[in-house]
């Protein structure tokens, strides 16, 4: 019994030890857990010891603290909406975990018209903008950041100037309207209608989501939706302790690439060769030209060559700020944001910046009522040189200098010259940059918009699922317009040289040129509003989902305008109007436009596999006569996600995912300017007949400007659709494809071709044509990982467009023949003359001539023929107007031996490629683009002479065809009526290949951030359009088009984003 007794002591003892040295084994760690794209705290996370049973939840700031082995152990952490993981931890270390979501998009809710829905139930051609992946493009407006990131959404443009926008369009819409057609989409910010400007001026760092409607699915906006509704949804706040986010970038741009232009010396070769081919290279006669440089010029030119565009371009710097703050409680919730950009121009002292500013609150009045609020600000400023000489142009500075002569300086002691052989009056060969960025010229534009939204819904107790909302928004916007433009001095300097080519140091005179000479303002204020009402239903019954919304839109719009000019500047650089004493101008434009639309929807679902919709909207526009002011149009769409059939069991593992979906839907669009259908008239002063010798009253009569039609109506507009989505081996790869077909008739257009007889006023738009624009599209997708810290993403956006011109306006001589656009696509290739090759001798000359029996080719005689000139194929004679035929070769080359060279001329196909890596805390983001299968040909800029106004020309013409030089790759430049011509002599490659993003960036320790009170931050560097792969032209960049084009920017940008 003694023994037992002590036994049993013995053993309480031992446990006893052993569950002390288990306590002593353990210690206390802490962590956070974030969002791995984001770098924000995420709450909730469960986190538990593997065989252990330890656990822990982290808090509001994705904090956790628990006990450990002091030896180490395996965490197991999970959470919903985010993939289950492992990490290792040590007792000596803060833990940080990253969690990733899960790659299963398709209980993601998507923003469309008026409302949202799960993707998975989506019916109708929906794309979406992955925000994180533009969070960080330094894109001086919106509109460049959405490059490439869906298909059917084209981006063309930006990256230029400071404040120049991009244009965007959406499955390239087709329209023949003489009154105001337009290719721009819809752009919908809170469940308000904008303008495209109100969307650049937003910045990404206050986008919640991006949507983008492409097909019928945008028929809940009528008219106003038929070119495709891109849906902005800004950031709200959430419940929860006060979120504080941080960003700043600064970046520096230059362009991709500069053109290569002739040096001083081969310019005066190129000019010497012109005055060749111009006198038969006859030494005597040339030598007595004073046109022609000698061999002392020559020589000085060797060393003396001037670039003014090296000069004048300099790189730019630009800048972008962000703040943002946001949380609450379960009550109310706040979101406020502010945002700077600042941008400067490669040329001195031209900008553009730009501020922006939001605030919001979503408040709990009372159980089921909810009242959101919205208040946000923008002001852009935006300063260029005033171009006024030579044609009011934005691109004359880069122009004239790009193409200044590099045989003389710009300015010599100080003084801008003028331009030898240019004039004296102000035109654009002789526009000095230098001399008019001195005057200070200017041309700014100031605009400043506020913008208010409520929005009170009721979610109504007795009847589960139904909801009220109003919501009422006023916008006021005005611009600040103002250019100021004088005379500047330039001196026209003595000459050296035995033909005068070199300018000497000393000056003979001044002169004045003109380049504007006023100042003149353009006020503009805009005032609108727009008021809804809807009603909600959304409900489910096992297993089927109905949801029901009716609406209302009323909108009203008033604008007014005033342009005042004062001519006369009396003294430089006092731009104001005081200080001008010339002749005054002023008038005023005033609109006033209304709309009002009802609408709704219908969304059926059975058991999360067959899904219905349809929709329509009624809308008034007054651009129509009452009788024909208002306008239905309706929408159905259907959907079967075939993966969730019985059947199709034995593929999930394969094929996650998979629906088939269509839709159709009935459009127009009011392609014309209000009251068209009302006869317009004009006031025309000081042309009446003068009684009593009043000569000086400014009598006035009143013409006829455009006849009336009382009838015109809508464009109408069926749009199809059929696509598939669908994901695989376990939703690592998805696919989404479509095909389309936009079928538009009663096209407004012009009669102005057809009409056999005179009138005296101008001929209204009538409902008359036809046409389609189809193609299809398809987006791939794949995500995975590799181990535990390696993940990686490809996504290909591709698709292909075309359309086709069913019935048009066509003149009656042109009906059935070549020319006869009607049956054929918009892009009707590339016409012109067939090269052969070009005379190197007489002995070409002779052989051409022979073989094709030439009387004639381009207005030359055989005798005048020359070596140095191009020369083309006899490919018909005449056209046959009774048979419609042409006639076969006939010894002349004339525009009858124009043909179709190529079918199509721009590039048909193309895709993007976003791709990105990740391991650990660093990631890459990569995207590249390409296009191919047209044909483009050297610019007439560039194949165009250049005379003795000196105007250079790009560096290939180096190599023209001299009795020196008899294989040239160009013809000799005097013969420009044989070059200066459509011909595929001067085709180049279309295809374009090049990266277009780089976005690399480090995510700092949490361990290291959380010691100086931070909860994330991160650190990135991103560079556009980086790499040019491809270019098939030696003298410029194959994305700039015309080398006298401002250019493409490259910019490389730095910067951090941190949060509190």
């Amino acid at each position: 019994m003694f023994y037992k007794t002590i036994l049993k002591m013995m053993c309480l003892l031992m446990c006893a030890c052993w569950g002390l040295h288990a306590a002593a084994q353990t210690k206390t760690i802490s962590g956070q857990a974030v969002d791995d794209s984001t770098g924000e705290a995420v709450a909730g996370v469960t986190i538990k010891v593997k065989n252990g049973p330890q656990s822990a939840v982290t808090n509001g700031q994705g904090i956790f603290t628990m006990n450990i082995p002091v030896s180490g152990a395996t965490l197991q952490y999970s959470h919903v909406g985010y993939e289950y993981g492992e990490i290792k931890a040590s007792p000596s270390e803060n833990i940080r975990i990253t969690l990733h979501k899960l790659d299963n998009k398709l209980n993601e809710v998507v923003v469309i018209g008026y409302g949202a829905q799960k993707k998975s139930h989506l019916t109708g051609a929906v794309g979406t903008v992955n925000m994180q992946s533009i969070e960080d493009i330094p894109a001086g407006n919106l509109t460049e950041a959405l490059r490439g990131q869906i298909p059917g959404v084209s981006v063309s443009g930006g990256y230029s100037r400071p404040g120049q926008p991009a244009t965007i369009s959406i499955r390239n819409p087709l329209y023949f309207s003489k009154d105001g057609g337009s290719q721009d989409p819809l752009y919908v910010i809170d469940d308000v209608i904008r303008t495209k400007n109100d969307f650049d001026l937003l910045d990404v760092s206050e986008i919640e989501n991006i949507s983008v409607l492409k097909d019928a699915a945008a028929a809940i906006y009528g008219i106003l939706g038929s070119n495709g509704v891109i849906i902005v949804k800004t950031k709200r706040g959430r419940p929860g302790r006060t979120s504080i986010n941080y960003s700043s970038s600064y970046g520096i741009s230059n362009a991709t690439s500069m053109p290569k232009m002739l040096n001083a010396y081969q310019q005066a070769q190129y000019m010497n060769a012109y005055l060749g081919g111009q006198y038969d290279f006859d030494t005597a006669t040339l030598n007595a030209n004073t046109n022609y440089y000698t061999a002392d010029e020559l020589d000085y030119f060797k060393d003396h060559s001037y670039n003014w565009l090296d000069m004048a371009f300099q790189s730019a710097f630009e800048m972008r700020q962000t703040l943002n703050l946001s949380g609450g409680s379960d009550r109310a919730t706040y979101f406020a944001g502010i945002s700077y950009m600042d941008e400067n121009s490669n040329f001195p002292g031209l900008r553009y910046k730009r501020y922006s500013a939001r605030a919001s609150t979503d408040i709990k009045l009372a159980t089921g009522l909810k009242l959101a609020l919205s208040l946000s600000a923008n002001m852009s400023d935006k300063k260029n040189t005033y171009n006024k000489q030579g044609g009011e142009s934005l691109d004359n500075d880069w122009k004239t200098l790009v193409t200044a002569s590099p045989m003389f300086p710009p300015e010599i002691n100080g003084l801008p010259i003028l331009i030898p052989n240019a004039g004296t009056s102000a035109n654009i060969n002789n526009y000095n940059y230098f001399g008019v960025h001195n005057s200070n010229n200017y041309t700014s534009t100031i605009g400043n918009s506020v913008n208010f939204q409520a929005n009170l819904s009721y979610e109504f107790p007795f009847i589960k699922g139904l909801k009220a909302s109003v919501a009422y928004n006023k916008n006021i916007a005005n611009t600040w317009g103002k250019q100021y433009g004088t005379y500047y001095d330039v001196y026209q300097f003595n000459t050296l040289g035995t033909h005068g080519h070199i300018l000497d140091t000393t000056y003979n005179r001044k002169v004045s040129l003109k380049n504007g000479d006023f100042v003149r303002l353009n006020p503009t204020i805009v005032n609108n509003y727009q008021l809804n009402g809807m009603l909600n239903y959304n409900r489910s019954f096992g297993k089927h989902d109905i949801g029901f919304l009716a609406g209302f839109e009323q909108t009203e719009t008033f604008s007014d305008g005033v342009s005042g000019m004062q001519e006369g500047v009396l003294v430089g650089g006092l731009d104001n109007m005081n200080f001008a004493t010339g002749t005054q101008s002023a008038s005023e434009t005033i609109s006033e436009t209304a709309r009002l639309s009802y609408f709704g929807r219908l969304d059926y679902a059975y058991a999360n596999k067959y899904l219905l919709q349809a929709q329509l909207r009624a809308d008034a526009s007054p651009n129509f006569a009452p009788e024909y002011r208002w306008g239905y149009f309706p929408s159905a769409s259907a959907g079967w996600v075939i993966s969730a059939e019985p059947f199709f069991s034995g593929l999930k593992q394969t094929v996650n995912f998979l629906k088939i979906r269509g839709s159709i839907g009935f459009m127009g669009i009011d392609n014309t300017k209000p009251y068209n259908w009302l006869r317009s008239y004009s006031i025309q002063t000081g042309k009446a007949a003068v009684f009593g010798g009043n000569n000086d009253r400014g009598l006035a009569v009143v013409t006829n400007q455009e006849i009336a039609n009382y009838a015109v109506r809508w464009d109408d507009q069926n749009k199809y659709d059929i696509g598939l989505d669908a994901s695989f081996l376990r939703n690592r790869l998805s696919a989404t494809l479509d095909w389309y077909l936009n079928y538009s008739y009663n096209m407004l257009a012009g009669l102005t071709a057809s009409p056999s007889f005179l009138i005296g006023s101008a001929l209204p738009s009538e409902n008359y044509g036809k046409a389609k624009v189809y193609g299809v599209e398809a987006a791939l997708s794949w995500k995975d990982n590799i181990g535990k810290n390696w993940r990686y993403e490809i996504g290909l956006n591709t698709g292909w467009n075309d359309n086709r011109v069913l019935v048009r306006d066509v003149a009656s001589g042109i009906v059935g023949t070549e020319d006869d656009p009607t049956g054929k696509p918009t892009d009707i290739g590339y016409w012109g003359y067939k090269y052969l090759g070009m005379f190197r001798s007489q002995a070409d000359i002779d052989a051409y001539v022979a073989k094709y029996n030439i009387t004639k080719m381009l207005g030359y005689t055989p005798d005048r023929l020359r070596p140095g000139m191009l020369y083309f194929e006899d490919v018909r004679g005449p056209l046959d107007v009774t048979t419609g035929k042409y006639a076969p070769p006939d010894g002349v080359i004339d525009a009858n031996d124009e043909i179709q060279l190529k079918k199509r001329a721009d590039n048909r196909y193309g895709f993007t490629l976003n791709a990105g890596i990740s391991y650990k805390s660093v990631s890459l983001k990569v995207q590249a683009s390409a296009n191919w299968g047209g044909i483009n040909a050297v610019e007439s800029a560039a194949t165009k002479v250049g005379k003795a106004t000196y105007i250079n020309r790009p560096a290939f013409w180096s190599d023209v065809w001299t009795p020196d030089n008899p294989d040239a790759k160009y013809p000799n430049p005097y013969f420009s009526s044989t070059y200066d011509i459509p011909t595929d002599f001067w085709w180049r490659s279309s295809t374009q290949i090049r990266i277009s993003m780089i976005n690399l960036s480090y995510t700092l320790p949490s361990n290291l951030i959380r010691k100086i009170g931070l909860t994330n931050a991160r650190i990135f560097y991103v560079a556009t359009n980086p790499i040019n792969l491809y270019n098939p032209y030696d003298y410029k960049d194959n994305y700039s088009g015309s080398f006298d084009a401002f250019p493409v920017l490259r910019t490389s940008s730095l910067g951090i984003s941190i949060g509190l």
